[in-house]
C-alpha cells in the first residue's frame, strides 16, 4: 500500500481516516477516506490517458451521466510526485450475475453515454501504443493472423477448428460493412464487472478503456459479456430486448451487426493465443468459455440480423 498520508497531502485531501483495498478492484487500487471524503487511489500511468479521462468525465457529468472525476494535486497535476492518481469514489456495487432488469438498464445507459462522448473529437484520442490487446481488436488482424496463431499455439487437434474457421469467414465477408461505420471515442470493455449498480439503476461505468471505434463495437462487447460468454445457449429474445433498449439503429449498423459480434467473440478467443505468441511458452489452455461463445454465435448466425429491432 502506498504512503497514503503523502498522497493525501499531495492532493490536499486532509488527514487520513481510513484506507483499504478497493472491493472488487485491482490489488494496487485503494479506497481512501479523509476529512474531505472518500476517494480512489491508484498508480498514475500515462498522463495523456488521464487528461483524456478528465475530458471524458467532464463531458459525461455535463450530460447528467455520472462518472468519477479525477482530482488534481495542489500543484495542478493529475499524477502526483509519488506517482499516484486520485479520483472521487462512487458508491455502488458490481452485480455478478446481473439480472435482466440490470442488463436492460445498462444497455439503455450506453446510448446516452456514447452520445455524450461524441463531444470529444476522435482526434483528441491519442493513438495507443500497440499491445496484444489493441492488435486482437483489429478485424483484419483476426482474419489474417488467427489461423496461424492456432496452428502454432493451439493444443493438438484444435489448430483447424471448424467453428472458428467458419466465423472467421463471416467476419472476412463483413469487413467492408465494418469499415463503413463512423468511428468515435468509445469505452472498449463494457461488461458486468465494469458497471457499478444501485439495484436496477446504473451508477457509473468504470475502468474507462478509450478506443476509436464505432458505437456498435462497444455495444457488441456488452452483448458478448452480458448475454453470450458463459451461457450454455444465448437467449436471443433477451439480446433483442437489450438492443431495443439502446437506441434506433442505422441501416449501416444493421448490416454490420453480425460481423461486429463475430469480431468481438473472435478477439476474446484469440487473446490467449496472441499472448502466447509474444514469447516462447507452452500452448495456452484451450479457452473453453470463449470457444463456446464462438460456437454459440455460429449456431444462431442466421438469426442474428433479426435481433436488431426495426
Amino acid at each position: 500500500m502506498p504512503d497514503l498520508a503523502r498522497v493525501a497531502a499531495e492532493f490536499g485531501l486532509g488527514a487520513v481516516l481510513d484506507a483499504a483495498p478497493l472491493p472488487g478492484g485491482h490489488r494496487d487500487v485503494t479506497r481512501l477516506t479523509t476529512g474531505r471524503g472518500t476517494f480512489v487511489v491508484k498508480p498514475g500511468y500515462q498522463t495523456a490517458d488521464l487528461e483524456l479521462y478528465e475530458r471524458v468525465a467532464s463531458a459525461l457529468n455535463q450530460a447528467g451521466i455520472r462518472q468519477a472525476r479525477p482530482l488534481r494535486t495542489t500543484a495542478g497535476a493529475l499524477v502526483s510526485a509519488s506517482g499516484h492518481a486520485v479520483q472521487e469514489f462512487l458508491p455502488g456495487r458490481i452485480c455478478l450475475p446481473p439480472s435482466a432488469a440490470q442488463t436492460t438498464a445498462v444497455m439503455r445507459h450506453l446510448a446516452g453515454y456514447h452520445a455524450a462522448l461524441t463531444k470529444i473529437p476522435v482526434s483528441a484520442v491519442a493513438t495507443p501504443a500497440e499491445t496484444v490487446w489493441t492488435r486482437v481488436a483489429g478485424a483484419r488482424y483476426l482474419v489474417r493472423e488467427l489461423p496461424g496463431l492456432l496452428r502454432r499455439h493451439a493444443p493438438p487437434g484444435r489448430a483447424g477448428d471448424r467453428p472458428v474457421t467458419a466465423l472467421l469467414g463471416h467476419l472476412e465477408r463483413g469487413l467492408p460493412r465494418l469499415c463503413d461505420l463512423p468511428r468515435q471515442l468509445v469505452h472498449g470493455d463494457i461488461g458486468p464487472d465494469n458497471v457499478l449498480m444501485d439495484g436496477d439503476t446504473v451508477v457509473a461505468i468504470i475502468d474507462f478503456t478509450p478506443l476509436r471505434q464505432p458505437v456498435l463495437f462497444a455495444v457488441a462487447g456488452a452483448v458478448y459479456w452480458y448475454h453470450i460468454h458463459g451461457q450454455a445457449e444465448p437467449d436471443l429474445d433477451a439480446i433483442r430486448a437489450s438492443l431495443a433498449a439502446h437506441r434506433p439503429w442505422t441501416a449501416p449498423e444493421r448490416a454490420a451487426w453480425p460481423a461486429m459480434l463475430a469480431r468481438e467473440a473472435l478477439r476474446r478467443f484469440a487473446t490467449p493465443f496472441a499472448i502466447a505468441a509474444q514469447q516462447p511458452r507452452p500452448p495456452p489452455a484451450w479457452p473453453q468459455a470463449r470457444y463456446q461463445a464462438v460456437v454459440s454465435i455460429m449456431r444462431c448466425w442466421p438469426r442474428l440480423p433479426a435481433l436488431l429491432p426495426d
